[in-house]
């Protein structure tokens, strides 16, 4: 009898639902929902990272970012977690839908002035076939269009089964009834208050007790220092913060935002979660400069965004190139409706991001991209910003009848004569 033993490798869990693994730094990664945000931070969201979207002062395009990282923790079946103390959180009228289980929107949840898409979300555009294996910005291959209706509770199904990505419309939404089936866990500001007067936080700090939600939260089945009990599957929790740090946010400390974002950072890197927070930066600031607190708050998130609209007109200084890129973008290309400035991307088990080898969209990184932004009535969409064509259509063209009225030169007169005279150039 032979004494050698044929080594078979202990099996491995599975991975996640709608989740994949970074080819650059083996980081377990979520979509946001929007395809081409998941290619500028490198593939999408690092689990247990966080993403801060910088809020415009002018419109409300970060909401539409929020309501589609909820759309999709509901497509692919994951724990969801919504932190609002501004107001009451409508699901029903915020999420949009996507082919198979979604309703039309009213007409007044779309936005106005958004331009329509031209077919459905079922068209497929024939290419040549030696085209049909470059990479795309949607992320989505050939065979992964098909879109099911998700399961009540943790998915049963393997990570492979799920889409990373739903294709979402923005034309339509959610239905009640699969919100109800979802495991979402809303926090407005009542509840915040109901739990505050129950605990022994009497300093009435809103970020203390938050914090302490999101850790019971993690603790149930979401934390990578606890063992899954047999035959158990792991699942992602998303937790979105909406409007952190706004008014609405009370606490005696003025520093209280930096030990709760330290806190969280603390309890997501032990952790299968994901977080997107919004934050008005606007409100930090005097005479158009931002406080240092601003830099602290960034460099204690993992990737942070900005979104500047083209509405409204410059109210924070900028240098004169991007004013004028900014003048003619809102005046002459109505195409785009602002840029999204790049402050920082995640390098999650990596020194190096992984936007310059894995983004498509990749220009450089930094603050100084040329990456713009559009809302259409279906979809937002990211792309590299372009001037229009000099001399093109936007240039004013004279009628014909107009060039009666311009004045000739008298008869005789030619190039440096006087009327009457004879040039004496000429032969």
């Amino acid at each position: 009898m032979s004494s050698f033993k044929k080594r078979v490798p202990a099996s491995q869990p599975k991975p996640p639902p709608a989740t994949r693994i970074n080819p650059h730094s083996a980081q377990l990664l979520v979509s946001t929902g929007v395809p081409a945000l998941d290619d500028v931070l490198g593939g999408g969201l690092p689990v247990g990272g966080v993403l801060l979207i910088e809020q415009d002062r002018q419109t409300g395009y970060s909401n539409t970012l929020l309501s589609y990282f909820a759309s999709q923790a509901i497509a692919a079946g994951h724990k969801l977690c919504i932190v609002n103390a501004d107001r009451d959180v409508n699901l029903a009228s915020q999420l949009p839908g996507w082919a198979g289980v979604s309703r039309s929107a009213p007409e007044s949840g779309t936005s106005t002035g958004a331009e329509t898409e031209q077919g459905g979300a079922g068209d497929k555009m024939q290419i040549a076939w030696r085209y049909q294996n470059l990479p795309r910005v949607d992320g989505r291959e050939a065979d992964t269009q098909s879109h099911s209706e998700p399961s009540a509770g943790p998915p049963s199904t393997a990570a492979t089964d799920t889409p990373y990505c739903e294709n979402f419309d923005l034309s339509m939404r959610i239905p009640q009834k699969v919100i109800d089936r979802a495991s979402v866990d809303i926090v407005d500001g009542d509840a915040i208050a109901r739990g505050m007067s129950g605990t022994e936080n009497k300093s009435g700090d809103m970020y203390r007790h938050v914090l302490e939600k999101i850790s019971a939260l993690i603790d149930d089945g979401f934390s990578s220092l606890k063992p899954l009990p047999p035959n158990a599957e792991r699942n992602i929790l998303r937790i979105e913060l909406r409007s952190l740090g706004s008014g609405f946010w009370r606490s005696s400390d003025p520093n209280a935002i930096l030990a709760f974002l330290h806190g969280l950072r603390g309890l997501l890197r032990y952790s299968y979660a994901a977080c997107v927070i919004s934050f008005p930066a606007y409100l930090y600031e005097e005479a158009g400069v931002r406080l240092p607190i601003v830099r602290r708050i960034e460099h204690l998130c993992d990737a942070v965004i900005e979104l500047e609209s083209f509405e409204g007109s410059n109210a924070t200084p900028s240098s004169i190139v991007a004013r004028q890129i900014k003048g003619e973008a809102a005046s002459n290309s109505q195409e785009y409706h602002g840029f999204l400035h790049i402050h920082k991307l995640p390098r999650l088990n990596s020194l190096t991001a992984s936007m310059g080898r894995l983004s498509i969209l990749h220009t450089g990184g930094g603050s100084a991209n040329n990456l713009a932004f559009r809302l259409r009535r279906k979809k937002f969409s990211i792309e590299t910003y372009h001037l229009p064509i000099e001399g093109g259509v936007t240039e004013r063209r004279v009628p014909a009848k107009e060039e009666s009225n311009t004045p000739r030169l008298p008869s005789g007169a030619g190039c440096g004569s006087t009327p009457g005279r004879k040039d004496p150039l000429e032969f």
